[in-house]
């Protein structure tokens, strides 16, 4: 999975990442569902589905606290609507600012859209495979996030739909 932005957000981004310190890194929020009797799922059509955002952020003297919010969806192929597992998630960073930074709207906003999901991604993995593995569901591929420079005027990369390796159809098959 790729997050691209152009030069001017990079710019932005950086500018602020070379300011402040990552402190802490913590789960907030969390929602989990799985559908009961999951033995019971072909495991054939099954697909990983991810989707992110930014979150709220503030800034408190030297702090900026920035959200990030996470999808996990493993759903049946032509039944979207209805997944066998969702995991909708919430983490925050709490950044150390050097002292006498202010940073930019602009700044904050390319940090939080790109940076702030990157330092939150490997937690929102971990999470996702501890919680399904308690769902008694081998762990899923979570694909590794790439931050890279938008060329040209290209949209940015969709969330590509992940499909469930043979060997988990083995597992649960």
């Amino acid at each position: 999975m790729i997050i691209q932005r152009d030069k001017d957000q990079l710019t932005n981004a950086i500018h602020l990442h070379t300011k402040a310190e990552i402190r802490l890194v913590r789960l907030v929020e969390s929602r989990l569902y799985s559908r009961p009797r999951i033995e019971s799922v072909p495991a054939e059509g099954l697909s990983v589905e991810i989707d992110f955002k930014p979150g709220a952020f503030s800034i408190e003297g030297a702090s900026l606290t920035v959200d990030t919010d996470f999808t996990f969806a493993l759903t049946q192929e032509g039944d979207r609507d209805h997944p066998v597992v969702r995991i909708d998630c919430r983490f925050e960073g709490l950044y150390h600012l050097i002292p006498d930074y202010s940073p930019t709207t602009e700044q904050i906003e390319a940090f939080r859209a790109a940076n702030a999901v990157f330092n939150c991604w490997p937690f929102f993995r971990e999470y996702v495979q501890n919680m399904t593995v308690r769902m008694g569901i081998p762990p899923p591929p979570i694909p590794f996030l790439r931050l890279a420079e938008k060329q040209g005027s290209e949209e940015p990369a969709k969330v590509p739909t992940v499909a469930v390796s043979k060997r988990r159809r083995k597992v649960w098959g």
